[in-house]
């Protein structure tokens, strides 16, 4: 049988590529998920090649301290300003111009002579890269009806838990085939390309010209777009809300659970429970895969909720109800003696935590007007970062010298008591409004 002349039906990649440029939305959800994942291979740079670095320029521990604690201070100093700036300039501006910044600064690293200019570099960076969180948070909210933004927040969100995965063995292969100089230029050249796509291919809703009549209208219709954005509100009168008071200490209670696991869980496997570093590398992942699916679960919930008719708020503080009971879990985990059990049990609690976190994400972006979006973000956030140094160094004090029992049962209650507050934060407010009235 001769095919010569049949004629060839369009590819399957063809076929997804013409429907997903019906839905333009998911486009910009993947271009978030690919910058989140940019942002997180950058910042990791330094962590797998600080011993190669150390050796090359001769500095010790306590120099390279000094690069990670300036990081963190200029990351947590950033969202003082990028809230405000995002809700000024657009997402469009702001968010390729922190990462055109964050993607020189990562190939400036390779021209660094010392642990000084490499301080210097990682300041910047720090600073450039507290813009992400609130962009992607705000994008969201102009893009996507409230039925499809639990999964898609915890879609964006999920590139920074991938970029770290990538990050180890893209470095060190890089690293090894050209040196180290090359680990920084490239990561941060991919950057610029990202930059380009980002450039051609995201605007609002009521701008982008590639968005088709249909989607247009059905945007519109979910997301009522009347007319022209206001300008923001004033900083003090945001403030004044109680929900912005109740997310702020939210987020300063539970990211720390975040925090504490990524810095410790790889010494608890090992001093607490007997693992090995063969035994952290075959099954040690496991906790943090249970993250990567308990998000967009979580978020996939919330979704269906919204679209069996509740409304946004209720389902997504639904979802974060059912994910604070949970954590009381890790009070169970600290004091069996089956160490394959406390495994799972943090693998629900990290889960758990992803879960809370893209609701939480997703409720920022339905309480407020989404001309304030950015800017309650970034104030929640400043609340996580300023949690997230203050407890991991509460953690080291109470590990040395009581183990780690105390921790674990403070964690296992933050979320409940985060949830207290913020549901009565809610309640003191009027601001709290659901998606259809942002």
């Amino acid at each position: 049988m001769s095919f010569a002349n049949t004629p060839a039906g369009p590819s399957r990649a063809s076929r997804l590529l013409s429907a997903l440029r019906g839905h333009r939305r998911w486009w910009v959800v993947a271009l978030l998920f690919a910058i989140a994942l940019h942002n997180n291979l950058v910042r990791q740079n330094l962590s797998f090649l600080g011993p190669t670095l150390q050796a090359q320029f001769g500095f010790g521990e306590k120099e390279y301290s000094y690069m990670v604690a300036g990081f963190l201070g200029a990351y947590t100093v950033g969202y003082l300003f990028c809230g405000r700036l995002l809700d000024r300039w657009g997402v469009r501006i702001g968010l390729a111009a922190a990462l055109a910044a964050w993607s020189l600064v990562g190939i400036a690293h390779a021209f660094c002579a010392g642990w000084i200019s490499l301080l210097a570099c990682r300041l910047v960076l720090g600073f450039a890269q507290s813009f992400n969180s609130p962009a992607s948070v705000k994008g969201v909210a102009e893009w996507i009806p409230a039925g499809e933004r639990g999964l898609s927040m915890a879609i964006a969100s999920n590139g920074n838990i991938i970029g770290g995965v990538l990050a180890a063995p893209i470095v060190a292969a890089v690293t090894l085939r050209w040196g180290w100089r090359w680990g920084f230029v490239l990561t941060g050249v991919s950057g610029l390309v990202l930059l380009a796509a980002w450039w051609r291919e995201y605007d609002s809703p009521e701008k982008h010209p590639r968005i088709t009549p249909q989607e247009r209208d059905y945007l519109t219709a979910s997301l009522g777009r009347p007319g022209p954005v206001p300008a923001p509100a004033a900083l003090t009168e945001l403030l004044r809300r109680p929900v912005c008071t109740g997310l702020f200490i939210a987020r300063f209670l539970t990211d720390s659970i975040t925090f504490f696991f990524a810095f410790w869980l790889p010494s608890y496997l090992v001093s607490a429970r007997g693992f090995s570093l063969a035994m952290i590398g075959l099954i040690g992942w496991i906790p943090f895969l249970a993250a990567d699916v308990g998000g967009p679960g979580g978020g996939a919930l919330s979704d269906w909720l919204v679209r069996r008719g509740w409304s946004a708020a209720r389902a997504r503080l639904t979802l974060m109800a059912i994910a604070a009971c949970v954590m009381p879990a890790a009070l169970v985990a600290v004091r069996t003696e089956a160490a394959g059990l406390a495994l799972g049990l943090i693998a629900l609690v990290l889960a758990a935590q992803s879960c809370w976190m893209a609701n939480q994400l997703s409720f920022i972006s339905e309480c407020v007007e989404r001309e304030n979006v950015a800017t309650l973000l970034s104030v929640s956030a400043l609340g996580g970062s300023a949690g997230g140094m203050a407890s991991t160094l509460l953690a080291g004090r109470v590990i040395s010298q009581w183990g780690y029992g105390p921790v674990f049962t403070v964690l296992g209650f933050l979320h409940l008591i985060a949830f207290a507050v913020l549901a009565w934060c809610i309640r003191a407010g009027a601001s709290a409004r659901p998606a259809s009235a942002v």
